[in-house]
């Protein structure tokens, strides 16, 4: 994420305030800039509008995110393991924060961050860059896999889950069975590995 500053993090800090207080939606720019303590036109020196603060947020609430999915995976030892409780996790974790539904809710911004010059793929590579190359050192990962292909595969399958999760009624289990073996599998050098 770009350095925004002292003045920067007071707008995102007031426009985090504003979203709270009245939604996303109904915040203006004039909320956002008046809970910061700066100008209409100051606003617009740092982001190009309200959705932008909105992304900015939304990276900064993916690497919170990142940090809750590391904890929770550390155990695993096998990239299927790993891979299949990362999503699991990121899906959980994600689906109630209304700063990563952006990203699955609005379809235009989903389907931009989808691209893979998007901000959101660099971050996802970044996020994934250690396991895949385990993966691959370790032979799990099929070979004639790319890995920035798996990765963007990953991504559009953890959107794509956000979207139904409701569909789980909270049933983990069926959850962690369907990543693991529509999503996962399919990348196995040996698709017949089990959970250790």
């Amino acid at each position: 994420m770009p350095d925004i500053g002292k003045t920067g993090a007071r707008i995102v800090d007031g426009a985090r305030r504003c979203f709270e207080r009245y939604g996303i939606e109904k915040t203006t720019i004039e909320d956002i800039a008046r809970a910061a303590g700066v100008s209409r036109p100051t606003v617009y020196k740092f982001f190009g509008g309200k959705m932008d603060i909105v992304d900015y947020i939304g990276f900064a609430e993916l690497d919170k995110i990142q940090e809750l999915v590391r904890a929770r995976v550390q155990r695993h030892r096998n990239f299927a393991d790993t891979t299949t409780e990362a999503i699991v996790a990121s899906v959980q974790v994600a689906s109630g924060n209304p700063y990563i539904r952006r990203f699955v809710e609005d379809l235009e911004v989903s389907a931009q961050s989808q691209l893979p010059t998007s901000p959101y793929q660099e971050q996802a590579r970044h996020r994934w860059e250690s396991v895949m190359k385990r993966a691959q050192a370790s032979g799990e990962l099929a070979a004639d896999l790319d890995p920035a292909d798996v990765v963007n595969w990953l991504s559009r399958n953890q959107v794509m889950l956000l979207r139904v999760l409701d569909q789980f009624r909270g049933d983990e289990d069926k959850l962690r069975h369907i990543v693991r073996r529509f999503v996962v599998e399919p990348l196995l050098a040996n698709r017949a590995i089990t959970s250790s």
